[in-house]
């Protein structure tokens, strides 16, 4: 799972404010100890284990025998009690360490942020390639008096590389749109391509293939500015042809890097309302175009 350093430092941070087990004997002769809040450890276990953190820690805990019960608490020999105990420590104490470097290390995030994640990248001329598709597709539709937007690059992360870009308090909602809008049309892209494939296993002759896909080019092209029109109107105050093609051709270029792997998310710092308004990456193949949304609901 790979997970951008801004969201593991919130993780680690919520993971320490809850971070607490009892240990006690149970026995004056202390043969026996029990085993608190059990319940809570395990959900932190599997929290860390997601992210792949203090890995042999944590596994040689899922395979203890606190990880054998549902119940909350449980009553253990004294040698096997302290070496669960000794695990929890350790792990409370990288978790803190680790957390400490990344406050000083991470910058905070504003809420009128954007993440971006890269599609994998080989070289500087496809770094260069995308950075610049970033620029273009944010640049030409956020510099508008309408929107009143920026892009500004706050951090950058590397392994996965993950861009942290200012855009402006009015801009996130209207970047939410356009990324959905993105995602709907990377989804009718992917649809095309299975199609493509499908004639093709069935072996029909070229003529009607090239049919075909001048016809799916020309449906995507169409839902590619039924798309740009809705978010024109749903955020300028005047429906300009010029403003229309530059929010398709944003819509088209971040459909590519969705393909290539890219991902767009609100800040992590976002209110829910507007987490919501940005697609799932996870979920692309069921996602569907808020203009249909609209009219069904006005159907209704």
């Amino acid at each position: 799972m790979v997970v951008s350093l801004k969201q593991i430092k919130l993780t680690l941070q919520d993971i320490l404010n809850n971070f607490d087990w009892d240990y006690s004997a149970t026995d004056t002769t202390h043969n026996y100890y029990k085993i608190d809040n059990l319940t809570h450890i395990r959900s932190i276990l599997n929290q860390l284990d997601s992210l792949d953190m203090f890995s042999e820690v944590v596994k040689e805990l899922q395979h203890s025998v606190i990880f054998t019960t549902s119940s909350d608490n449980i009553r253990v020999s004294s040698v096997e009690a302290k070496g669960i105990n000794a695990n929890l420590e350790l792990i409370k104490t990288l978790s803190s360490n680790f957390l400490s470097v990344l406050l000083t290390t991470v910058p905070e995030e504003s809420v009128d942020s954007i993440n971006i994640k890269l599609p994998p990248i080989n070289d500087f001329d496809e770094l260069s390639k995308v950075s610049r598709e970033i620029h273009i597709a944010l640049s030409q539709v956020l510099f508008n008096d309408d929107i009143n937007g920026e892009t500004k690059i706050i951090s950058v992360e590397n392994g996965s590389i993950w861009l942290n870009v200012f855009v402006g308090m009015t801009a996130v909602t209207f970047i939410a749109s356009l990324i959905w809008s993105s995602a709907v049309i990377y989804k009718k892209i992917l649809e095309g391509r299975l199609l493509e494939q499908q004639i093709r296993g069935l072996k029909v002759k070229n003529e009607s293939l090239e049919d075909v896909l001048k016809a799916q080019k020309a449906e995507t092209e169409m839902a590619i500015a039924a798309e740009a029109d809705h978010i024109s109107s749903e955020f300028f105050k005047i429906n300009e042809a010029e403003n229309i093609e530059k929010i398709k051709n944003s819509i088209t270029i971040f459909a590519d890097l969705i393909s290539k792997g890219a991902e767009i998310h609100p800040a992590l710092v976002a209110q829910e309302n507007v987490s919501n308004l940005f697609p799932d990456p996870t979920k692309l193949i069921g996602i569907e175009s808020k203009i249909k949304r609209l009219s069904g609901g006005n159907e209704n």
